[in-house]
């Protein structure tokens, strides 16, 4: 477990530069899961980018013979940083570790009410760090590859939108329409009606 976390440490330094802070939550928090932060600017200028650095040591589910060993990766604006970033993370990380499972692709986390103060933010989906090079998405380390999942905060629109139509819909839509995934203050997509579209494209 020290050699994994030896190796993600460097994995994670080398994309998006040295940890510049972190903590290890409480008794309320998941035994042997940090959460960490990097300097700000990273990967791009106006972000921070925060992960979990211990989720890994646990097995969810059975991806393969080993099983799934994953971190989640939050990027958020630096002049908004929520006062609630490592509570929202550790949060996730425990639920993962007490259902054994980790998060697939697309996979949506509520809606659950408003994540972080003075944001319409109410859910999270899982999806791939598209933000950072290809390479970042999985760390090899001699016990394990390790995941790093990106969790994108979504409106209650989106995420019911995704949970009906599915996470491919909604990603396309965002392709379109392009908005700023790291801001917290951004409003809704334009959501459109993908069942009626299908239909309109197929007559």
């Amino acid at each position: 477990m020290i050699e994994r976390m030896a190796d993600l440490v460097e994995h994670l330094e080398r994309f998006l530069g040295p940890i510049e802070g972190g903590t290890h939550g409480d008794d309320s928090t998941p035994a042997g899961v940090q959460v960490i932060s990097f300097g700000a600017d990273a990967p791009f200028t106006g972000i921070t980018t925060w992960a979990t650095l211990g989720l890994s040591n646990h097995h969810l589910g059975q991806q393969s013979r080993g099983g799934l060993h994953q971190e989640l990766v939050m990027h958020l604006p630096n002049a908004r940083q929520p006062v609630n970033t490592a509570g929202v993370l550790f949060q996730v990380a425990g639920e993962l570790i007490e259902r054994g499972r980790g998060l697939a692709r697309g996979e949506v986390i509520g809606p659950r009410g408003r994540l972080f103060p003075k944001a319409e933010m109410t859910a999270l989906v899982a999806t791939t760090p598209v933000y950072l090079p290809d390479s970042f998405a999985v760390c090899d380390t001699p016990a394990a590859p390790v995941v790093l999942t990106w969790l994108v905060p979504l409106t209650e629109a989106e995420a019911q939108f995704a949970q009906v139509h599915g996470w491919p819909a909604l990603e396309d839509i965002f392709v379109a329409q392009d908005p700023d995934l790291t801001d917290l203050g951004r409003t809704s997509v334009q959501l459109r009606d993908v069942s009626y579209l299908q239909i309109s494209e197929e007559s």
